[in-house]
């Protein structure tokens, strides 16, 4: 008799849970996800708990029903699933921090005093998340400016036109994300 998986320790567990959270992701039920997939509820329900191991091809067929590619729910496989990024040293400068495979962009920026710029992460259909670390600046959201200083932060949900300006010397992180809509 097979057990269930508790844990992302196997390989079938972590990828069963990979296309559990991306089948949610796209607002199905495990019977829609079934039915465009053509394999039963219950086989498709003991595959994302790691109990079954698909085949090749049914895990093309999820895979096709969800919209992606096998190589996207085995991104993470094989890789660290730790990233270190260093902030700049000097007074000036800009290190991203994000991980490449996370919906997350995140930037630290350092500048100093008259420095300034566009804003320095994606904002493509982004909301953003601006917190001063140190220092003082002025962020301009929609002609609109705010001035921040150390422990200050702005919640953007949709932000047009962003750019910011240093008035000291300053440390701040930049992270955008996905829109949340309602």
């Amino acid at each position: 008799m097979k057990r269930p998986v508790d844990d992302q320790s196997t390989l079938a567990a972590r990828v069963g849970g990979q296309l559990r959270r991306m089948r949610k992701e796209r607002g199905l039920t495990l019977a829609a996800l079934s039915q465009a997939c053509g394999v039963s509820v219950s086989y498709l329900s003991a595959v994302e708990k790691g109990i079954n191991h698909p085949s090749l091809h049914t895990l093309a067929s999820i895979t096709e029903a969800l919209g992606v590619s096998i190589p996207e729910v085995l991104a993470h496989e094989g890789q660290e699933t730790l990233r270190r990024a260093k902030v700049p040293d000097g007074p000036r400068g800009l290190s991203e921090i994000s991980h490449p495979l996370l919906s997350l962009r995140s930037c630290v920026v350092s500048a100093l005093p008259g420095d300034h710029g566009a804003c320095p992460v994606d904002l493509d259909d982004r909301g953003l998340f601006v917190y001063v670390v140190s220092g003082t600046v002025v962020v301009r959201v929609d002609s609109t400016d705010y001035t921040l200083d150390a422990g200050d932060a702005l919640d953007v949900t949709e932000p047009g036109e962003v750019s910011w300006r240093a008035v000291e010397a300053s440390m701040v992180t930049w992270v955008s994300c996905p829109a949340q809509r309602n």
